[in-house]
């Protein structure tokens, strides 16, 4: 997937907030989900494959989030 420098820094704000709000909550990005962002900044997988790969690992976490219908009720999103 080919992206452009405009995009690039879209998905680099974005990144950038999500790391942000994890470390307010005192969090912080295990090295394997860095990577997977970085993948998504770099236009190597798009927004859909990311969410995947998160509802994926969502699914083996302890938050026992068994779909996306699920997750998305979880966040409280109407969608």
């Amino acid at each position: 997937m080919e992206i452009d420098e405009i995009e690039r820094e879209r998905r680099r704000e974005a990144v950038a907030a999500e790391i942000a709000c994890l470390a307010l909550d005192g969090g912080k990005l295990a090295a394997e989900r860095m990577a997977r962002l970085q993948r998504y900044v770099d236009g190597q997988v798009s927004l859909e494959e990311l969410r995947a790969e998160l509802i994926e690992r969502m699914r083996h976490d302890s938050w026992g989030i068994a779909d996306e219908g699920e997750m998305r009720r979880a966040w409280g999103d109407s969608e």
